[in-house]
């Protein structure tokens, strides 16, 4: 199946680059992690879902962005209708080396990189119920984007802050994120998202790299919450099993974990290698964090574990 054939109706006639009829006047800016990112062109309806979905990171434009984004109309009947129930949800992307598109529900979306990367987002929605999810799948991408720009990378994890250090939990879907979130808060953590969360450097270019809160949350932690960045103080894969269990992660193991959790990165043949340098520098001895696999039962103890590894050794910890 061709790119678009999934949720455009004439993929052929997708548009060649970021221009159209905005939907209205309102530009509104969003403070995360690689930003700040401008928004123009949205509808006072659009602009006020926009503000609802991400709370006190959406503010009037005022400085000058790191990334801008302009918002297009685009007929209802360009996009085919169909029943998404029981369905896995996930966006057609068609990568060049100057640009990448986007399809998926009511959404066409470019990133264009010329010279500095930049995007723009056609939609019928003028800001109805499903405005909110549709613009934040189209802010995904454009973050994932710019933090690999930044040295950073937008990863697929929960991130858990205890003893004043983040944990980044990773594993492909099912493998526990959620569990591990909801169990963490059980046990005193503060949880920044169950689903993705960005990784930057240092900002002094020394020390433990940062994990930064992004309102992306599944389904616990908080959406609307301020940016916030925390130290890293270890990596963790997971893996269901009867008892818990913490063993030793190599550096290839965990710089291949990190990569198979960087969304839409690391399937763009572009942008890979990229990636994979900011990978190995976050991971690099001199400043990288632990890295284990974490073997857990559901019932949820297993910081216990983790507290006990804090405890013995800090240092490699945090």
């Amino acid at each position: 199946m061709s790119f678009g054939e999934r949720f455009l109706r004439n993929p052929d006639l997708f548009p060649a680059r970021p221009s159209g009829e905005a939907w209205g006047e309102r530009d509104l800016e969003l403070d995360l992690a690689g930003g700040p990112y401008l928004f123009s062109g949205l509808s006072p309806a659009q602009a006020e879902a926009v503000g609802e979905r991400f709370g006190e990171l959406c503010r009037p434009a005022a400085a000058t962005p790191a990334v801008a984004a302009r918002l297009f109309r685009m007929a209802a009947g360009d996009f085919l209708a169909f029943d998404v129930r029981g369905w896995e949800y996930s966006l057609d992307r068609d990568a060049a080396p100057g640009a990448l598109r986007l399809a998926g529900l009511e959404l066409a979306a470019r990133l264009d990189w010329r010279p500095a990367l930049g995007g723009a987002l056609w939609t019928p929605d003028a800001g109805g119920e499903r405005f909110g999810g549709i613009f934040e799948n189209f802010c995904r991408v454009l973050v994932a984007y710019r933090l690999v720009e930044v040295g950073g990378v937008l990863l697929h994890s929960a991130g858990v802050v205890r003893h004043g250090a983040a944990f980044l939990f990773l594993g492909p879907s099912g493998a526990g994120k959620t569990t591990v979130s909801a169990a963490s808060l059980a046990a005193g953590a503060e949880v920044l998202s169950d689903d993705v969360n960005a990784l930057l450097p240092a900002p002094a270019g020394a020390g433990r790299p940062e994990v930064v809160k992004l309102p992306f949350t599944g389904d616990l932690g908080d959406r609307r919450g301020g940016r916030r960045a925390v130290p890293l103080g270890a990596v963790l894969w997971l893996e269901k099993a009867d008892g818990d269990e913490l063993s030793p992660l190599s550096r290839a193991a965990a710089l291949g974990s990190l990569f198979a959790c960087a969304p839409f990165v690391n399937s763009d043949p572009h942008r890979r290698d990229a990636l994979l340098a900011n990978l190995a520098r976050l991971l690099a001895p001199a400043a990288g964090p632990a890295a284990f696999k974490l073997r857990f039962a559901r019932r949820g103890s297993f910081w216990s574990i983790l507290d006990e590894k804090w405890q013995q050794s800090t240092p490699a910890l945090c």
